[in-house]
């Protein structure tokens, strides 16, 4: 689609409720952009008031929002939100979607496609939906602002305003956008669970039990089981021998020291077990991945 065909089906003539424009960008991405890039196709500042609104269904780009000021509303995925000063706002338009401003919103967007545009948008919904607050209506196409992707957002506009946007540094900036907005934040455990977490990091070199990290959060060994894998999505025996694991592969990388040893190091009851455990989680043994790793087995290649 060249910029003309593409103006004639996103751009709206003599839109109503537009006070002011810095744009319309457009970008012509190459056949190779197209095939293996994310691309960006066209994007503007506008400054809005009402009777400002936009409805479409069935146009086959991606839509991106950052709010500058104001408020700018939206009904899409039969949820209808409103997006404010710093968020950020994902559409996919070949679903039903619809924006308009109540009063005066100024704020920045970009139509985009390729690469895998579709799976990152649908991932970024889901995931979304799941950290949305139970109180109020979700909406996975809402991220909250967040300074670093408001940043990445704004750097996207300022290469597609350039006389010749460089269609590759595009593709990384939308990519690295996708990465901030999809990045898992940080998990927040109960106090016992953090608890229990503490102490296997303490005391993983040692024959500690299920029951012995329990006793640390003070329950049950029952209750603590479900608990931990309800807050962590694996068990504590798991948790531990992955913790046990982690420590054997730095042992195994910068020392010189005995599969034995580092068996009885990391809180292996044996070195088979070590060797079992360790083949099972990285389809190694231990001495294999040490010798794919050595410097001086690179030279002898």
């Amino acid at each position: 689609m060249n910029p003309e065909e593409l103006k004639k089906k996103v751009v709206i003539p003599n839109e109503r409720g537009v006070l002011d424009k810095k744009g319309i960008y457009f970008s012509s991405p190459s056949a190779f952009a197209r095939e293996h890039l994310f691309f960006v196709l066209l994007g503007a500042e506008f400054t809005c008031t009402f009777p400002y609104q936009i409805r479409r269904q069935g146009l086959e780009l991606f839509l991106a929002f950052r709010i500058l000021s104001g408020e700018l509303h939206f009904e899409y995925e039969n949820l209808c939100f409103c997006a404010r000063q710093g968020d950020i706002v994902f559409l996919d338009c070949q679903k039903p979607h619809y924006y308009y401003a109540k009063d005066k919103v100024c704020f920045q967007f970009f139509h985009f496609a390729g690469n895998c545009s579709q799976a990152y948008v649908d991932l970024l919904y889901e995931k979304q939906q799941k950290r949305a607050s139970l109180s109020s209506p979700a909406s996975g196409a809402l991220f909250p602002a967040d300074s670093n992707a408001c940043g990445v957002f704004s750097q996207i506009l300022e290469e597609l305003s350039l006389s010749q946007p460089k269609e590759h540094r595009l593709s990384y900036l939308l990519h690295t956008l996708f990465g901030i907005l999809a990045a898992e934040e940080e998990p927040s455990y109960p106090l016992c669970i953090a608890q229990s977490i503490a102490f296997m990091q303490e005391h993983y070199r040692e024959p500690v039990s299920v029951d012995d990290i329990a006793a640390s959060a003070a329950l049950s060994k029952y209750h603590f089981s479900r608990l931990f894998r309800e807050k962590t999505g694996v068990s504590p025996h798991e948790y531990l021998s992955s913790l046990r694991l982690q420590h054997a592969r730095k042992l195994i990388l910068e020392t010189s020291l005995s599969v034995e040893d580092i068996a009885s190091r990391c809180g292996f009851s044996t070195a088979s077990h070590f060797i079992r455990a360790f083949k099972k989680e990285m389809e190694f043994t231990p001495a294999a991945y040490r010798k794919y790793f050595d410097p001086s087995g690179f030279q002898k290649l």
